[in-house]
């Protein structure tokens, strides 16, 4: 969490502190604790409610009332909180409150499950659009990247990018490895997603133009909104000549970006520029560039979903012009 952000988070919450009563002293170590945990404040409907705030970190010790996440206690509702034999030593995304007593009280927890536990092996090569300390977009997919990512190569907007990668959800992935290379002329790529538009001379999957050409395999039947696996050469213009479409039936819906400023904060969901989209586990919050507040400026990657709603896969916070 940069010093600007945390300085921000101090103010706020010494205000809120001294004006319901309470000691300057729990405000200077909550101030403290931001730094210590590098947790940002996700909403605050008012002056006079608590400001959630939002940290991770490994869980390191379990009781049955209370976790210890990153070297911070937090209070469970053992009611609702997930199993200790599956939380103890994963990676966990909390939002919390601060009670009464000065202790964070979780809101709601999410787990990132171990490698070994994780969904279906997906490789693939395309080429990166952005790239971002936390995540990186190749061919319109957010690529999830840690410190256990292992990067062959220097990566550029524009360079091929090879990832192996597994499924956290069925829009997310987490990159085991990625091997950037130069893109040559006509290189062979590979991705996939949804279809979005279909015609005879070429289709839209996943916001890229596929080229259609008499030598194209097409295996399966072909519909908007089914998940297309594309195997093709890039072209100068961007665009990919197929040489193998396999159609592997319904998807999820197609992308949809937006941008505006965020109206209203909550956990399941955010309004950003009058429009709703919900907010899932694997939802990635990009605060490198300003925090998740009401004000913000947003930018949203989401999934409409087919009962019409979005679902925010990425909401890049940015400061207001």
């Amino acid at each position: 969490m940069d010093e600007p952000r945390c300085r921000s988070f101090g103010r706020g919450a010494a205000a809120r502190r001294l004006a319901s009563g309470e000691t300057l002293l729990i405000a200077a170590v909550l101030f403290l604790a931001c730094f210590a945990a590098g947790f940002t404040p996700v909403a605050a409907d008012g002056p006079w409610r608590r400001p959630l705030v939002k940290l991770s970190g490994p869980v390191e010790l379990l009781h049955p009332n209370q976790w210890w996440v990153d070297g911070l206690p937090l209070r469970i509702d053992p009611a609702t909180a997930p199993a200790a034999a599956t939380v103890r030593g994963a990676e966990a995304v909390v939002v919390a409150s601060v009670d009464d007593g000065g202790l964070l009280a979780a809101r709601s927890v999410a787990l990132r499950p171990d490698a070994g536990e994780l969904g279906s092996t997906v490789e693939f090569r395309c080429v990166i659009d952005e790239l971002e300390p936390k995540y990186w977009i190749v061919c319109n997919r957010i690529i999830l990247v840690t410190e256990r990512t292992v990067v062959e190569g220097r990566p550029e907007v524009g360079y091929l990018a090879t990832v192996k990668a597994v499924r956290l959800s069925r829009d997310s992935l987490l990159a085991r490895s990625i091997k950037v290379s130069y893109p040559d002329a006509y290189a062979e790529v590979e991705f996939e997603g949804p279809i979005q538009g279909l015609g005879a001379e070429s289709w839209t999957v996943n916001d890229i133009t596929v080229l259609i050409s008499p030598v194209t395999e097409i295996r399966g039947t072909p519909q908007v909104g089914q998940t297309s696996q594309v195997k093709g050469v890039l072209q100068p213009s961007g665009a990919v000549l197929a040489l193998v479409i396999v159609v592997k039936g319904a998807g999820s819906g197609s992308q949809v970006d937006l941008e505006g400023l965020v109206e209203s904060i909550a956990s399941d969901q955010w309004v950003v520029g009058g429009v709703t989209v919900a907010i899932g586990p694997q939802t990635f919050i990009d605060e490198s560039r300003a925090p998740a507040e009401v004000g913000a400026k947003a930018q949203v990657r989401a999934l409409r979903l087919q009962s019409g709603s979005l679902l925010a896969l990425r909401i890049r916070l940015l400061r207001p012009d």
